[in-house]
């Protein structure tokens, strides 16, 4: 019989190694091998005669795109929902997001706090908070593909639920930036009104939204555009949208439609980059952008339009104007089936194979997506490829195809984050078939393209002296980046490489339901065959892979990554950022 004593004095030693760097990479290492086996990664069926038959198949059916006018105008009514479906879902997650966001501030209850005051309902206070924390939490762990899905079987296709889906999730993660934000402001200003005896609702209205709402509106500008991007990925579920007419021709093998979609997708994920730019270069102050600040007269003109905006959004996504009287009544009879979960012995041992699945599916699609962006990311930076004018160093043939490797780098990413998951998985179903490696191909070949965008920026953001020191001594271009821009950069490069782990976990729990493999495929046939109580066991499995993996990242940065991968930030509102960042390119 074991001893306490000895459990317990094994417990540091065996704490301490884990905690060992090499330890750690040695797992790392031993899970990914694990991963390309189970999921079945075969890189020769790609190259194997019935692939390439399909693939050819697909290419000479992709061209030339469909432009007839008749099929041009569902086009553009299928790109206006989708860009309703978004700023619909943005608005929507805003108005849940502030107040849940308040409520998860630390610093306003919990006990002990200024700001919690010593009353009676301090400790109901305090309750509250950590509801609101929870429920944040479980908003943002759930893939909004889920949300979507859910919403779908609860109010029925089309828009309504895509908003729906986009505005839970996107609030869990505004409102974890938003109470992150407001215990990162100056305390000054509330020591101060807390001092005169002003209440918690006054310094939350005086004291702390005023010097967090420019970070707040910064934050919601980019989940609008990210929204956006995750706004053409839902129709695959029937939450309306562009995604949903790409499902729908593939599905009727008019592969001319879908090339013309595929198009009009990539175009709006280009046009929405390029706006989310310029919004934040108009919305950046005087010093920053170089610009005067708006007049009165144009910022009333910018309120209004956008007020009139989100009105037609909502409109157009059925929030308003199209809610029949029994929709909530669906929805609270659909909630109310998902519980209690099938907890049967029998079913919860057909979920250990789909599990394991989904976990080697995320982890060989995330390792295929590195590789490729690893090969990308120097070919696409500009101060990798492009000299700066004045700079010492040698010119010759290089410095003119530079510029055109880095063009088609740029472009290549463009095309591989441009095309969502699920639509990857549909085209790499041509190629290889049903299972496990369809869906670690759709996984890699997206990521790359996030990934690489991210991190070429990264690349581009390092100090240029170390590079010009080694390209004066006479080292090559592979050199220069192994050894001058990526030991600068990495600790940026592996915070989105972790989070992106994270987000491709999220996804690979769903790509099961075009043929990916995983816990997607089961999950879609409960919902359609009305076993609600198994769909909430497995939701419930996800959410619990969702956080275990969060804390398991969390425990990698913290072990492997220096402060400065924050750049200054604080660590949960950078995290936040970063997770906002790396998930939100979905698109």
């Amino acid at each position: 019989m074991r001893s306490p004593a000895r459990d317990e004095s094994r417990a540091p030693a065996v704490r301490a190694l884990l905690a060992s760097r090499w330890v750690q990479l040695l797992l790392l290492t031993a899970f990914l091998a694990w991963s390309v086996v189970e999921a079945q990664v075969s890189p020769g069926a790609l190259l194997s005669a019935q692939a390439l038959e399909g693939l050819g198949r697909l290419m000479r059916g992709l061209v030339p795109p469909d432009v007839s006018p008749a099929f041009l105008g569902v086009v553009v009514a299928a790109v206006g929902r989708t860009l309703a479906i978004g700023i619909a879902g943005t608005a929507m997650a805003v108005v849940l997001a502030v107040p849940l966001g308040i409520l998860a501030t630390p610093t306003l209850f919990r006990p002990g706090a200024l700001a919690a005051g010593d009353g009676p309902g301090t400790w109901l206070a305090f309750a509250l908070h950590l509801l609101a924390r929870g429920v944040l939490r479980v908003f943002r762990a759930v893939p909004e593909l889920l949300w979507a899905l859910l919403f779908v079987v609860a109010v029925g296709l089309g828009p309504r639920a895509g908003a729906l889906a986009l505005g839970i999730s996107y609030a869990g993660v505004l409102g974890r930036v938003t109470a992150d934000i407001l215990e990162d402001v100056d305390p000054s200003a509330s020591e101060v009104l807390a001092a005169s005896g002003g209440r918690r609702e006054s310094i939350v209205l005086f004291a702390l939204l005023p010097q967090a709402l420019p970070r707040l509106v910064g934050y919601v500008l980019y989940s609008l555009e990210c929204a956006i991007r995750s706004a053409s990925v839902l129709g695959f579920v029937g939450a309306g949208g562009i995604g949903q007419e790409i499902q729908l021709s593939m599905r009727l093998f008019e592969y001319r439609q879908v090339s013309t979609l595929m198009l009009a997708l990539l175009g709006l994920m280009l046009a929405g980059e390029a706006a989310s730019r310029l919004v934040r270069r108009a919305t950046a102050s005087a010093r920053v952008s170089g610009r005067a600040p708006l007049s009165v007269r144009a910022r009333r003109l910018v309120l209004l339009g956008t007020l009139g905006g989100v009105a037609l959004s909502l409109r157009g996504a059925e929030l308003l104007g199209g809610a029949d009287d029994g929709l909530l009544g669906r929805v609270a009879r659909f909630t109310a089936r998902l519980f209690p979960p099938d907890l049967s012995p029998a079913f919860l041992a057909s979920l250990r194979g789909p599990l394991l699945q989904t976990l080697a599916v995320a982890g060989a699609g995330t390792l295929l997506g590195v590789l490729v962006a690893l090969a990308l990311t120097p070919l696409a930076s500009t101060g990798m490829m492009l000299r700066p004018p004045g700079a010492p160093g040698r010119r010759g043939l290089a410095s003119v195809v530079a510029p055109w490797v880095m063009v088609l780098a740029r472009g290549l990413l463009a095309l591989l984050r441009g095309i969502p998951e699920l639509l990857w998985v549909l085209l790499c179903i041509v190629a290889v078939g049903f299972g496990p490696f369809a869906g670690v191909l759709a996984l890699g070949f997206h990521t790359a393209g996030v990934l690489g965008k991210i991190w070429a920026e990264a690349l581009d953001e390092v100090p240029p002296e170390p590079l010009e020191v080694l390209e004066a001594a006479g080292a090559s271009a592979p050199v220069r980046v192994l050894w001058g821009a990526w030991p600068q950069a990495r600790a940026l490069v592996a915070s989105y490489g972790l989070l992106r782990w994270e987000f491709n976990l999220r996804v690979s729990a769903l790509v099961g339901f075009l043929g990916g493999g995983g816990l997607g495929l089961k999950l879609y046939n409960a919902l359609q065959l009305g076993f609600h109580d198994q769909v909430s066991t497995m939701v419930l499995l996800i959410l619990g892979l969702v956080v275990l993996s969060d804390g398991l990242s969390d425990a990698l940065r913290r072990a492997w990554l220096a402060p400065s991968a924050w750049r200054g930030e604080p660590g949960e509102a950078a995290g936040a950022r970063l997770a906002l960042e790396a998930g939100g390119l979905a698109g």
